[in-house]
Parts: C-alpha cells; sequence; structure tokens
C-alpha cells in the first residue's frame, strides 16, 4: 500500500491543454491524427510505443473512461501475479518512457527477488504512475467509445459525450470474463480472484459448481478450499497442465501440491459434458464462470462481429487491435493459444505500430510471431 502525505496549501488551478482540449472535445468534433480506445496494459504500451516512434503527442487522443490500468487495476491487484518479477522488470526495461518517470512503486518493484511471483498490485503502481506521465504528453479524453464508423478517410468514434475523428485508431478495449447462461446464482470472477471479496458470496451451506480448468478455474478452486462451503464441483472441458503457459506462480504450486496430492475432501472435478451438468448442476447453489475472456463491446461500421488479422494487427483501412482483445496467437501442445501478456503486447506493438505509421500491409511471418513470448 502506499503511503500518503498530505498538506495544506491554497493554490490557483489553472486548466492544462490537454485539460482544456479534452473539455472542447465534448462540445464540439475534433480530429486526431491517432486516437488509442483503452488504457490498460495493451493501451499503455501501444501509446508508448507509438509515441517513441516519432508521433506527435499533440495529435493523439487517449481514451479511457477511468485511465486506472484496466480490468487488471481496477479488480485484480491483490490477485497473485503468474508473471516472475524478472519479466516485469524486463517489460519496464523495454517500454519507451517507464524510466524516465519519478515512480518509488517502480523502485519498489526492483525490491522483489527476480524468480518470485507477486500480487498484481506490484505492476498495477508502476502502471498508475506510467499513465499518468503519459496523460500529460497526449491529450487524454476520460470517456468510453460505442462505436466507430469510416467516412471520407477518417474515423468517428462515437463517445457518451459525442463524436470526434481520428486519421489513425488502436483498439486496446480489453475484455471481460466470458459466461454461461444457466440458471444458477452467479459468482462474478473477478470477484471470485479475491478471497476477501469471495468470502461475501457465499456460505458454508453452499455447494459452489466451478466451471473452466485452466489458471483462472485453479485460483478459484485454491480460494474456495480455504474458505466454509459445503461443496466444489469444478466442471471442466480442458484440463490444465503443468508448463502451458499462464499457469504459474500460486496456482501452479497449489495444483501440483494439494490439488494433485491432497485434494480437499469437499472438491469433486467432473468433465463438463451436457449429462454431468444436467445431473449435478441443480445440486449446485451458486456458479462461478471461469472459462477465459471475450472482447468488450463495441461495433465497427455497424457491426459488433469485428475481424482481425494477427499477423498485421490491421481490423480495418488505419483500423487496428492489440491486446487481450487481439492477441497474437502460438500453438503449445498441439492447441492454438492466445499469447496474453505485458511483455508479449510489448514484442507485438514494436513489431507492428512502425508498420502502421508507414501504412506497410506486410504480414507478419511465423517466425516473428513464434519470438513473442507467452507472458
Amino acid at each position: 500500500m502506499r503511503k500518503m502525505f498530505f498538506s495544506v496549501a491554497f493554490v490557483l488551478l489553472i486548466p492544462s491543454k490537454n485539460m482544456l482540449h479534452a473539455e472542447v472535445t465534448k462540445n464540439q468534433p475534433l480530429s486526431y491524427d491517432w486516437a488509442i480506445v483503452g488504457a490498460g496494459f495493451a493501451g499503455i504500451t501501444a501509446l508508448a510505443v507509438l509515441l517513441d516512434a516519432g508521433v506527435d503527442p499533440s495529435a493523439v487522443a487517449w481514451i479511457d473512461p477511468e485511465f486506472n490500468v484496466g480490468r487488471v487495476g481496477k479488480y485484480y491487484g491483490e490477485v497473485p501475479g503468474n508473471i516472475q518479477t524478472k519479466h516485469l522488470i524486463e517489460y519496464v526495461e523495454k517500454c519507451p518512457y517507464f524510466k524516465t518517470i519519478i515512480s518509488p512503486s517502480l523502485l519498489t518493484l526492483y525490491t522483489y527477488p527476480a524468480e518470485q511471483f507477486q500480487q498484481l498490485q506490484v505492476i498495477v503502481d508502476p502502471l498508475l504512475d506510467f499513465t499518468a506521465h503519459l496523460q500529460n504528453m497526449v491529450v487524454p479524453i476520460k470517456d468510453c467509445i460505442s462505436s466507430l464508423q469510416r467516412v471520407d478517410n477518417c474515423w468517428i468514434l462515437e463517445s457518451s459525450d459525442g463524436t470526434f475523428c481520428a486519421k489513425k485508431v488502436v483498439l486496446a478495449i480489453g475484455a471481460h470474463p466470458k459466461r454461461f447462461d444457466y440458471d444458477i446464482a452467479e459468482i462474478p470472477l473477478d470477484d471470485a480472484f479475491n478471497k476477501k471479496k469471495l468470502i461475501n458470496f457465499i456460505s458454508p451451506d453452499d455447494s459452489i459448481a466451478v466451471f473452466g480448468g485452466m489458471h483462472s478455474a485453479i485460483l478459484v478452486l485454491k480460494n474456495l478450499s480455504e474458505l466454509s462451503v459445503k461443496n466444489i464441483i469444478n466442471f471442466y472441458l480442458e484440463d490444465y497442465f503443468h508448463g502451458s503457459p499462464g499457469l504459474e506462480g500460486v496456482a501452479s504450486m497449489w495444483a501440483e501440491d494439494v490439488l494433485e496430492k491432497n485434494p480437499p475432501a469437499n472438491l469433486i472435478r467432473v468433465l463438463s459434458t451436457p449429462e454431468n451438468i444436467e445431473q449435478i448442476l441443480p445440486t449446485c447453489s451458486k456458479a462461478i464462470y471461469a472459462v477465459g475472456y471475450e472482447s468488450n463491446a463495441i461495433l465497427v461500421n455497424g457491426s459488433s462481429d469485428v475481424t482481425f488479422d494477427e499477423h498485421t494487427g490491421i481490423i480495418d483501412e488505419d483500423l487496428y487491435g492489440i491486446g487481450i482483445a487481439f492477441p497474437p496467437t502460438g500453438i503449445f501442445n498441439g492447441q492454438k493459444i492466445a499469447k496474453n501478456g505485458l511483455y508479449a503486447y510489448l514484442v507485438y506493438a514494436k513489431k507492428l505500430i512502425p508498420r502502421w505509421i508507414n501504412n506497410e500491409k506486410t504480414h507478419l511471418i511465423e517466425d516473428d510471431l513464434i519470438e513473442i513470448p507467452w507472458i
């Protein structure tokens, strides 16, 4: 937790150029060379790489409703991370501008053992400082974008406060947990990750159904097993396997040391088949869906079916995607798996953003995609 120091003073608040620019944006359409939609892991990274490539900061609009490091910053600060400290530091040292900011939280990051896994707050706090730094460089707009329309070689972005246009747009819109529509009370996955929050959703008489078999589900099973519930029923379709991308840190150790060797007596794991769901789910009182994430909604030229070419990052003319909503992929153990993570986004951005600036439409070759890490 950060220490906060307060002093009392009388000051004259003079609006900055960016504050005035953002206020005008709400009242009349303005035009930008670039717009970055989203300020989570991917949006922060894309903006830093874009500016490092020489784009004029005053011609860049950065749009996000909160500027709070996305879903991770809002919900997952106390969640055990699955990235070793050394890889977080690797991101920091290779992400443009990061080392130039004054951030006590960034200095703290360097104090943790390189091989250990920390709670995600250890990277959220420096990224909050980095966000503030970048906001002072570009035009920050605290708003949501619901749709984009291509008109006369420009993208018209619709927000809750009006419209504005940009020649080029990068969508780093993030994602939300997938869910099933079963007739059962649902515990939000965002809260199930945090044992302090999860305890408010359960009682000792509950039988909790947990859908999923990978990293997210393992964390939820761990949390539930350490709280007081009657039964935990884990419906899994694809089971975890050690060494798989994402299954690291606390979740991996608990799966190996507890789930495999000495599973809790109240935990039952069954295949997620229609027969098992029909027979067993009615015995459960609540459900948690830990079955992955899906892109946040946005309309592009009137359609919600937004397609993306991972080899170019192109969604449409002068419209690009990055992050958990638009990730590169790789093959692991015969399966196609998304490469999601801070460092993965950075490598991907550095490969593609110079091409976006120069309007190159050449594809990344497979070797380029292989070079992108899983973290």
